[in-house]
């Protein structure tokens, strides 16, 4: 699947009362944010750049702020792995995938798992989503081409990164929303 960086269907923002997020609906196929920490999802990754989760750590890239990013460390010699991992604590039917990078800090060799929506802690490889973001600061859409049946829902999901485009190996993720 490529990107559609250049292409978003309408949407239309609504106010949480439980909190300052704003839950946006895309209008023209009916997708909901599942991301949304309103809703309990949580997020987690391998690092954060000086430790400081406040200012830098992987809740930033859900909370639809644009000043705020999760930002890797750089990363280790022997363990050049970095992954994002978002928990819904509860079983969603993934549509699509939009990430924003920081353009020179992009994550890339992707490979997408998921925990299954039946409460197995088992990680298998997410077979319908595949992500092969570019180097570039634009919104990047991955579509799932999971049907609409209980088989696809997932209650988690893990982006593992090879490498980055980063000569420390340092990813800046400003934006990652799931539909």
């Amino acid at each position: 699947l490529q990107s559609r960086s250049d292409r978003r269907a309408p949407s239309i923002t609504i106010a949480c009362f439980h909190c300052s997020n704003k839950e946006e609906i895309n209008m023209a196929a009916d997708l909901v944010r599942l991301s949304c920490t309103s809703k309990g999802t949580t997020a987690r990754a391998s690092s954060t750049w000086k430790h400081d989760t406040r200012k830098f750590g992987p809740l930033n890239a859900l909370n639809n702020n644009s000043e705020d990013a999760w930002k890797s460390a750089q990363s280790e010699e022997n363990d050049p792995l970095a992954y994002f991992e978002i928990d819904f604590h509860r079983p969603v039917q993934v549509s699509e995938l939009r990430i924003q990078f920081q353009g020179g800090f992009v994550g890339m060799d992707c490979i997408v798992y998921q925990k299954s929506g039946d409460g197995t802690n088992d990680w298998e490889e997410c077979e319908d989503l595949f992500v092969d973001p570019i180097d570039s600061n634009e919104v990047q859409t991955f579509e799932s081409e999971a049907d609409d049946s209980m088989s696809g829902k997932c209650s988690s999901l893990r982006i593992e990164f090879g490498r980055s485009t980063d000569f420390y190996g340092r990813i800046v993720i400003y934006t990652l929303e799931v539909w």
